[in-house]
């Protein structure tokens, strides 16, 4: 763990992860950078004219970036490098090329995006990224503290596996963290079963022998219920989702697994992409 990015709005969720990110990188040795992607306001009224100015905008955006750092480095309990950055942009994009030149192990966000409309259809700035950001996300639940990762539960639904599974970078973070890998599935009276399950059960298996992974198989009729529940019994620290992309009608009638489990659950979640 070298370099984590944060993106913060100012908000009580985002500086919860920084401090959550500010621990992570104390525990297993890195650095992390405070980003702050902002844009124009938009005037409301007749007259259309700019409410500030872009200096003054990249100037309070510092100010409140340097006001986080200092707070940060109050509630940590040792010194590690805290770099900021802001600038005027769209946050999904300026994330994007900010990870394409800095290369970050990891970006750490809270979630935001309350109400029920945004979830349904839009989804938070936060989703957006973990559907699309070609980086490991990491996604702090509001009120979520640090604890060192010692096990780390991978929601499988055993389809395509080996063209959709990150395997190597699911491999380095379990061996980064020195943790203990669960490969879960949830199903219900065998809904979800058909015989290429059965191939690609073995196909996982075979990819991270080298790791040695419990499996698991969990009854329940909700996805959500039953990975949280399994996780409260295992005690997971951390679970692993592979966010597939889904377009808005199919937000609207089908909402995914992994953005439902994101608004339902107290632990961090990791999102990784192939």
């Amino acid at each position: 763990m070298k370099k984590i990015i944060v993106p913060v709005d100012f908000s009580a969720n985002a500086a919860n992860a920084a401090e959550f990110a500010g621990n992570l990188a104390i525990f297993y040795g890195g650095e992390i950078l405070l980003y702050n992607a902002y844009q124009m306001p938009v005037p409301v009224g007749e007259i259309s004219y700019p409410l500030y100015d872009v200096p003054e905008m990249q100037q309070a955006a510092e100010h409140e970036l340097d006001m986080l750092k200092t707070d940060l480095e109050g509630k940590l309990r040792s010194k590690i490098t805290i770099n900021t950055k802001a600038e005027m942009v769209l946050l999904s994009d300026g994330l994007a090329d900010l990870c394409d030149s800095e290369k970050p192990d990891l970006v750490v966000i809270g979630l935001s995006g309350k109400n029920a409309l945004t979830k349904l259809i839009v989804g938070s700035n936060t989703i957006y990224i973990a559907h699309h950001l070609k980086y490991p996300v990491l996604v702090i639940p509001p009120k979520a503290s640090f604890t060192p990762v010692r096990q780390i539960g991978f929601a499988c639904d055993y389809k395509q596996i080996e063209e959709s599974l990150p395997v190597q970078l699911l491999k380095k973070v379990i061996t980064d963290f020195n943790a203990q890998l669960y490969v879960v599935n949830v199903d219900f009276k065998d809904e979800n079963f058909t015989p290429e399950m059965v191939h690609e059960n073995f196909a996982i298996r075979d990819l991270f022998e080298d790791i040695y992974p419990k499996f698991e198989s969990i009854e329940s009729e909700n996805v959500t219920e039953g990975l949280n529940r399994f996780a409260k019994e295992k005690g997971l620290d951390w679970i692993v989702v592979i966010p597939k992309k889904h377009t808005i009608l199919q937000k609207i009638f089908n909402r995914s697994h992994s953005t439902d489990f994101l608004f339902h659950t107290h632990l961090p979640v990791l999102c990784l992409h192939n």
